[in-house]
């Protein structure tokens, strides 16, 4: 008997997302039906070593899983790439995450063409974590 699900999420493994991308996850209807690869900075692996652990984990859950949606998912402050303190304002950091997850988008899209991709950016907000399509 296979085992399938629909979409692969690439997020960021701090533990401050957690709670709220779960959340996340069963509003979208995606839990149970969800892998999930939790790496510190998301694609950050991907896009410096395209042929690298993060892409071989993508390669996987198509193959074994057959899913049909890639989900990149950022967030603000991150760590991997020096937090909120490695930017002079917002808006430099949220170009520099879209442009991190189009450079992942274009990785993925050049071995699955077909693939669906959906990015998201994650920010702090005053309860918790708002997510935001990008």
């Amino acid at each position: 008997m296979g085992h399938t699900c629909s979409t692969v999420l690439i997020k960021c493994m701090d533990f401050r997302l957690t709670r709220d991308v779960y959340s996340w996850l069963e509003e979208k209807q995606l839990v149970n039906d969800c892998d999930i690869i939790s790496v510190a900075g998301a694609t950050k692996d991907l896009v410096e070593n395209p042929q690298g652990y993060v892409f071989s984990l993508i390669k996987l859950a198509i193959q074994l899983h057959q899913v049909k949606k890639v989900i990149l998912m950022h967030h603000m402050d991150c760590g991997a790439y020096g937090g909120n303190a490695a930017f002079q304002n917002k808006a430099e950091e949220i170009a520099k995450h879209k442009a991190e997850v189009n450079k992942a988008r274009e990785i993925i899209v050049s071995q699955y063409p077909k693939i669906e991709i959906e990015s998201y950016l994650v920010f702090f907000a005053e309860k918790g974590w708002r997510v935001e399509a990008i």
